[in-house]
């Protein structure tokens, strides 16, 4: 009596479509991981500390930029203050504002240069020129700085930045925005989305920068129409 051996071939088939499947749902909660930081990258808060100037058909935006880190494992610092300071002062520009853009520290500041006698005279000066550069222009100032950045090992996982309005004699806030960008790992299948279009989305600083003047229009800073010159 012979036995026929059962064919293996559904029992492959059987095996194939598991692992198609275990594959198709990882590839499924990839894709939804990612799309879920992808729509959390960008955050904003606002809070107004004081009374608004009265006079605020000018601007003058004013860019602190962060201490610059030398050491190997670390790089330049990896923030983009200067890129949203610039995107702001474009878009209040565009509405119709005077803007003047200016640098709140010197070099010599930023790369910590400032043990020597001449240096830290380059830093006074420079400091004299950006005050009475304010008092000159007459106009509240928004002053944007890099707060604070959250790393992941070598990688910087958020960037959180701060937009104040000073008022422009005693320099003391009277509104303050606070933007945060999450830097996702699975971001990256999100942006397949935009590829599929042919398009990139805005990078960081300029989608930050619509975020803080949708919210300085919230908040009543600058009015909801462009400002007739």
């Amino acid at each position: 009596m012979t036995t026929v051996a059962p064919t293996r071939r559904p029992v492959l088939r059987a095996a194939v479509v598991r692992k198609l499947l275990a594959l198709g749902l990882m590839l499924l909660v990839l894709a939804g991981w990612g799309a879920w930081q992808y729509l959390r990258r960008q955050s904003v808060d606002s809070e107004t500390l004081g009374p608004l100037p009265s006079d605020r058909q000018a601007m003058t935006v004013l860019l602190v930029e962060p201490d610059v880190t030398l050491g190997i494992d670390a790089g330049l610092r990896r923030d983009h203050t200067a890129s949203l300071a610039r995107a702001l002062a474009r878009r209040l520009d565009e509405a119709g504002y005077r803007t003047q853009s200016l640098s709140a520290r010197s070099d010599e500041e930023r790369f910590g240069q400032t043990a020597q006698g001449q240096d830290r005279d380059a830093a006074a000066a420079h400091q004299t020129r950006i005050a009475q550069a304010i008092r000159d222009f007459a106009a509240p100032v928004l002053r944007v700085s890099l707060a604070d950045q959250r790393m992941d090992g070598r990688r910087v996982a958020e960037h959180t930045y701060r937009v104040e309005l000073l008022e422009p004699q005693s320099l003391q806030p009277a509104w303050r925005a606070t933007l945060t960008w999450r830097e996702g790992r699975y971001q990256s299948i999100a942006l397949l989305w935009h590829l599929r279009k042919n398009r990139l989305p805005p990078p960081q600083w300029d989608s930050l920068a619509d975020l803080a003047m949708q919210r300085l229009r919230r908040d009543g800073v600058i009015g909801q129409s462009a400002v007739i010159r």
